[in-house]
């Protein structure tokens, strides 16, 4: 009886590595050809088959951090994080906002696609002239726009960029770490060059090559985009804020570089509406010396994240 146990478990140790090596080819060949291919079909066809690809990725579990980490981590993990907002929510209403999540990764993931190809053209967005002017090319002073991983931030960043301004963007190399398939690595390196050419003449800076550039830009009065639902680093700048119903601590970089350069400071979302139309919204923008004006900038985030928790 123990040595039958004992190839039973073998035999299911080996079907899980069998399995996980299968997944990891799936996963390779997802973003090293399937996904390049969608941003190549008319627009129509590739945001109907990136939604089906979103709903393929949320039965699965599948997230190139998951596959990176080697473990299915994200749908607990947003689960719990839905279970934070101030709303009252049924398990069911969870889980869709959880599957919707991946429907939208999916959807950013083609957008992506899109900037690498410069199809950025054939993308309409609804940005207001008034609210365009506040970004444009007449600003005196820096301009440090927050937004969090929410709906079409990436895009919106090459929307903003239409106002005329010189638009930055402070990235990361998380996706350049052992563990990420290469596939995916190119898909980012893609990504953030191709996004470039939108930025009149911005850039796309990793946060790990030093933070005197971002420092820089500001003060010739550029604008620097940084994602401000990113949590605090190990030794890292941290800002106490009130978002989504609580006192919470995130990353405080940005703030801090917008006060040393006597930057103002502000916030966006980019919605998408259909297919390939677009609206960007700009919240309320304020000298970064005011806690009044870091105090809007949440809360104008927080608005947009709960009217729609699953994006």
């Amino acid at each position: 009886c123990g040595s039958l146990m004992t190839v039973a478990a073998r035999f299911r140790a080996l079907s899980r590595r069998l399995l996980w090596w299968a997944a990891q080819g799936a996963h390779h060949v997802d973003f090293s050809w399937i996904l390049p291919a969608l941003a190549r079909l008319p627009m129509t066809l590739a945001y109907r088959a990136a939604h089906w690809r979103g709903l393929i990725n949320a039965s699965t579990g599948r997230d190139w951090r998951s596959m990176a980490l080697g473990r299915r981590h994200i749908r607990s993990q947003s689960l719990a994080g839905y279970r934070l907002l101030p709303v009252l929510a049924s398990e069911e209403t969870l889980s869709a906002w959880c599957a919707e999540r991946f429907v939208v990764e999916a959807r950013e993931e083609l957008e992506a696609q899109l900037v690498a190809t410069n199809r950025v053209d054939g993308l309409n967005c609804r940005f207001e002239p008034a609210q365009a002017a506040v970004v444009g090319l007449g600003r005196k002073r820096g301009l440090v726009l927050l937004t969090p991983h929410f709906d079409s931030f990436f895009l919106g960043v090459a929307f903003l960029a239409r106002s005329g301004a010189k638009v930055n963007l402070m990235s990361s190399a998380v996706t350049q770490q052992p563990g990420v398939d290469p596939a995916v690595t190119r898909h980012f390196f893609k990504k953030y060059r191709g996004l470039e050419h939108y930025l009149n003449g911005g850039k796309v800076l990793d946060m790990e090559t030093g933070l005197r550039q971002f420092y820089r830009l500001l003060e010739r009065g550029e604008t620097l985009v940084v994602l401000g639902d990113a949590p605090v680093l190990p030794d890292g700048v941290s800002a106490q804020v009130d978002l989504l119903g609580a006192s919470r601590l995130v990353a405080g970089g940005a703030l801090r570089m917008a006060q040393s350069t006597g930057s103002d400071i502000g916030a966006y979302v980019c919605r998408h509406l259909e297919r390939n139309n677009y609206a960007l919204e700009l919240g309320p923008v304020g000298t970064a010396d005011e806690s009044a004006a870091i105090d809007a900038v949440y809360a104008f985030l927080g608005a947009a994240i709960q009217s729609n928790p699953g994006r």
